[in-house]
């Protein structure tokens, strides 16, 4: 089929919640799939986001599910590993990073810096493609 619907498996792995601290995606796992799309979906932060007071947002890989380190840009269709939340002019966005390493396991990462006391909304869904069978609904 070549309609994007039956193409692509798109899974939530970050329900959007409030933080103030540290969000790390449940294990995206690629197995059957040569590529995917991560993407964090940043709302309206609370607190006033500046050079330092930021959210950093990143993927990381690993083989086992067990070690995760982060990805090199050759590991992504990006043109940088990661991205920096900083300003009101950056939230209410979405970021995405578009994957095509060799490892099996994807986590998506997102890291305060600074003192975050309202919070910021953060979700992450991953968009697996380029399925080894298809359909893949």
């Amino acid at each position: 089929m070549r309609d994007l619907y039956h193409n692509i498996l798109v899974s939530q792995h970050l329900s959007p919640v409030v933080s103030t601290a540290a969000k790390t995606s449940t294990a995206i796992d690629l197995q059957g799939y040569n590529s995917a799309n991560v993407v964090f979906s940043i709302g309206l932060a609370g607190d006033t986001l500046s050079g330092s007071v930021y959210w950093t947002l990143k993927l990381q890989h690993s083989d086992d599910d067990s070690t995760y380190a982060d990805v090199t840009l050759s590991d992504l269709n990006n043109s940088a590993l990661t991205v920096v939340v900083n300003s009101s002019s950056l939230d209410r966005a979405t970021y995405g990073f578009g994957y095509q390493g060799a490892k099996r396991y994807l986590k998506a990462v997102a890291t305060p810096t600074g003192t975050h006391t309202n919070g910021t909304p953060i979700g992450i869904i991953a968009m697996r493609s380029v399925a080894a069978y298809s359909p893949v609904v």
